[in-house]
Formats: structure tokens, C-alpha cells, sequence
């Protein structure tokens, strides 16, 4: 074959391959577009997928001071194949504090959407985070983050279930997941491709940095980490693949996902990993649990962040300068009792040793303006985390984007039996949005009047002052 006749076939492959795609975006070679994350005071990852049938290729990236790309000041190219899925993941360092950047990628002349990012300040007097969780795509529409990106926070957390292993089994399903259940390396970057084309979901990524932990679905629902690594462990390698390949987030060592931000004295971000390190679950499922199960919830050692990551952010929170301290968790921390037994032990209700060697660290160390922010449980909450009687800490929860809450029987007497809770809500998906100053913290739960519409409406549920503690 001619080398002519060699290039025709290539290009008739490679549309051929798009149009096995479903792509109706015909000549679009970046239909998922594109996203940053994990920002520091001078480095921001960039990140992208292209559509491609060659077995490698190089992509070029391009950043600058303005849309335009006339004050251009970081330029470089990214090899990616069949491989990683043709993702494309950088690392842009050398970068200026508290400053707004534009990117984008391209190859052979085709350009991917123009992403817009911002590094962290050396200092700042007040920081917005959109808190975010649980967005199964079969459920509802992501129409959250069209709000979230009119917000226009300094970034988004999102708290774990990213992805959902399996399609929905109910009758009322807003849209088709054609994936199936999630068990390789392949269909697992088959369902982030699908959740990526969500265009509320590309659109605020395209602006908005990101900060991610995973929870239990980005895998398997409720595994314990050094049980699935003992039963399973190329599902367990096969899924966490796919995540850092799909997700702007900085790369460590041996699937390593906890780590810190700080900005300035304001702030410093914990995020932690409740799953890869976790101890077998007592029992399944994990709710309502027996009399048997709950013996063996407050044995000594037991542990949803081992050792290592538990010395660390102990000595994190102490040692840390910023005013405020966050401890991004993927369950919720806060006691939930029914007749004085825990309800759910996948929450840290399973943990309960582990969660007093926490708190009462923050309790005898005396380290205030401590605030757990946390998602799975797919309820807003707002409540007080408490050891002997005394609050050490405030916790956040965030329902779903998508995903719903089941039905809880006689809400207003479980209440009255937590009345550390302070304010939840089961009825609506939606995020919580943190303003946070020197003064405290605003925080506003916002929900949609449903999820099975993309034209949802927003609701400001609730608003909260946390003042500062000196």
C-alpha cells in the first residue's frame, strides 16, 4: 500500500472510531474537554482526553495570561496512547500566586476548549469552596455545577463518588448508562468517559479548579481497601487507574491520594483517603448492624486511615499555623444513633476508635476553627462533632449532585436522639457553598427542585454563621 493510500485509511479509521463513539460533535477531537486541579501557589495540573486511533501520539499545551493567548507564558507537549486511554495530565509549574490563567491543548491543528484556572495566594483574606459529592449519572442531571460555576468559587472539593461502579436498578432513571457495571481497567475509563459528558459537569472543570478524594463507588461499593487489595486487587489497581488518568489530580506514590493545601494563614485543606488503608467491614450491609457487629466497632487499632495517614494528619492539625483547619472526609464523622446504636458502620460510626484518637487530639492540643467537610451519606447535615461532652470540631455534610437519599423512618425522633445535629435535609441533591474570612465561615446549602430535569432551579435551603474560635 502507497504511503498516500496508508494516510487515507488512517483518517478513514479514526472517524470511522468517532463515529463508533457516538460523538455528534463530528470533528472534535476533544469532546470531553478540559480540566485542572489540585492548584498550589505556583503549579496547577491541566488535564484532557483526545480522540484518537494512532497507537501514540504528542499534544501540545499552551497557557496564558488572557483567552487570546497573546501573553503566552508556558508552552509544552504531552505524549499520550492507547496506553492511558489517550488522556493528557500535566503538571504546569514556575506559575505566579492568586493568579487567573487560560489553557488548552491541541494537535494537528485541532484545539481543545479554552480552560480557565487559578493558582492559590501566598495570603488571602477570604477563600469561596464549593463543596461537592455522589454524582451517579443515571440518577439525575448534574445541573449543580451550572450554579456551582455561576458561584464562581476558588475551587471545588469534591468528597468521593465521582463515578458510580453500577448503572441504576430503579424504575426512575433520568438518563441510560450503556456501561453497565464497572470490573476492569476498560470499563472503568469507559464509565469516566460517559460521567465527563455531562456539559454542566465539562463547563464548570472548563473554569474551576478541582480538589478530589474518592469514596467507596470510584471502586466498589462500601470495600475496605485492604480487603479488595487482598480478593481483588486488579479490580481495586484497575479503578484507581482510571481515576488519576481521568482526574486533575497531582500524582503520588503506590495509588497515594491523601495530601495538604494551604493558603496563607487563612487556611490549610486535608484531604484524607477513608478507603485504600481501611480495615474489613464488620458485617454487610453495613447499616443497621447486629448486636454481634457492633462489639467489634470500638476495638482498639481498628482503622479507616492506617497508621500512616493517621500520624500524619494528627501531627498536621497540630502543627499547622492556618486559623482555619478542614479535614476533607468521604463519610460523614458525626455520630448517628437510632436507641443509642450506630446506623451505618461504613460512616466513622465503624470506626470508633480511630475517631476518638482524632478528637480527643484536637481536644487536648487545644487546636480550634477545626471543621470536617463530608459527603457519601447523600443528606445535607450541619452539626457538632463531640468528645466528653465538649465540641472540638464543626462538620459539613453535602448531599449528592445526583444521587438519592432513601426514606428515613421517623426523621424528627432520630433528631431528638442526635441533638448534635443540627440542621439536615433528605429531600433535595444539590452542594454547599463556604465563604470563608478571618472573621468565620457563611455557609449555604443550596438544593434543586429535582435532578431529573436539566433545567432544575436552585433552592437556598439553609444558611450557617461559624464564627471564629480564638
Amino acid at each position: 500500500m502507497s504511503l498516500s493510500l496508508r494516510v487515507a485509511a488512517i483518517g478513514l479509521f479514526f472517524s470511522f472510531s468517532l463515529y463508533l463513539l457516538g460523538e455528534k460533535v463530528e470533528g472534535n477531537f476533544f469532546p470531553y474537554g478540559v480540566a485542572s486541579g489540585d492548584p498550589t501557589s505556583n503549579s496547577v495540573i491541566i488535564w484532557s482526553r483526545i480522540e484518537s486511533a494512532l497507537p501514540s501520539l504528542n499534544v501540545n499545551y499552551e497557557m496564558a495570561l488572557d483567552p487570546s493567548f497573546k501573553q503566552m507564558i508556558k508552552k509544552g507537549t504531552v505524549n499520550t496512547s492507547l496506553e492511558r486511554d489517550y488522556t493528557l495530565k500535566t503538571d504546569v509549574q514556575g506559575l505566579e500566586p492568586a493568579t487567573i490563567y487560560y489553557y488548552r491543548w491541541s494537535w494537528n491543528g485541532h484545539y481543545s476548549p479554552t480552560g480557565r484556572t487559578k493558582t492559590l495566594p501566598l495570603q488571602a483574606k477570604s477563600i469561596r469552596i464549593a463543596l461537592a459529592s455522589c454524582q451517579h449519572y443515571g440518577a439525575g442531571f448534574y445541573t449543580a455545577y451550572r450554579y456551582i460555576a455561576q458561584d464562581n468559587p476558588d475551587f471545588i472539593l469534591h468528597v468521593g463518588d465521582w463515578i458510580y461502579e453500577f448503572p441504576v436498578y430503579a424504575t426512575t432513571c433520568a438518563r441510560p448508562d450503556p456501561v453497565g457495571i464497572a470490573v476492569d481497567l476498560n470499563s472503568y475509563r469507559a464509565k469516566h468517559r460517559l460521567y465527563r459528558t455531562d456539559p454542566d459537569l465539562q463547563e464548570a472543570l472548563r473554569n474551576i479548579p478541582l480538589m478530589a478524594i474518592w469514596d467507596d463507588h470510584e471502586v466498589q461499593n462500601d470495600y475496605a481497601g485492604t480487603a479488595l487489595y487482598f480478593y481483588n486487587r486488579e479490580r481495586m489497581r484497575a479503578a484507581y487507574t482510571a481515576y488519576f488518568e481521568y482526574l486533575p489530580v497531582r500524582e503520588q506514590k503506590e495509588w497515594k491520594l491523601y495530601r495538604s493545601f494551604k493558603i496563607g494563614n487563612l487556611l490549610e485543606l486535608f484531604l484524607t483517603d477513608g478507603r485504600q488503608y481501611r480495615e474489613e467491614d464488620i458485617g454487610h450491609p453495613a447499616t443497621h448492624p447486629s448486636l454481634e457487629d457492633l462489639l467489634q466497632v470500638s476495638a482498639p487499632g481498628r482503622s479507616m486511615l492506617g497508621a500512616e495517614q493517621r500520624n500524619w494528619l494528627l501531627h498536621s492539625l497540630k502543627s499547622t499555623q492556618s486559623l482555619w483547619k478542614f479535614v476533607a472526609s468521604g463519610d460523614m464523622m458525626m455520630e448517628i444513633k437510632r436507641d443509642g446504636k450506630p446506623l451505618n458502620l461504613d460512616q466513622w460510626d465503624g470506626f470508633e476508635w480511630e475517631r476518638k484518637q482524632i478528637l480527643s487530639s484536637i481536644q487536648q492540643n487545644k487546636i480550634k476553627n477545626v471543621v470536617v467537610l463530608s459527603g457519601d451519606s447523600h443528606i445535607f447535615s450541619f452539626g457538632k462533632l463531640i468528645i466528653d461532652g465538649e465540641q472540638v470540631a464543626t462538620e459539613i455534610g453535602t448531599a449528592g449532585i445526583s444521587s438519592p437519599a432513601g426514606k428515613i423512618a421517623d426523621k424528627e425522633e432520630l433528631l431528638k436522639q442526635n441533638p448534635h445535629v443540627i440542621f439536615t435535609d433528605t429531600d433535595h441533591r444539590g452542594y454547599v457553598l463556604l465563604d470563608i474570612s478571618s472573621e468565620g465561615i457563611d455557609v449555604c446549602f443550596y438544593g434543586l427542585n429535582t435532578v431529573l430535569n436539566p433545567e432544575a432551579q436552585r433552592i437556598l435551603l439553609k444558611k450557617f454563621h461559624i464564627p471564629v474560635s480564638s
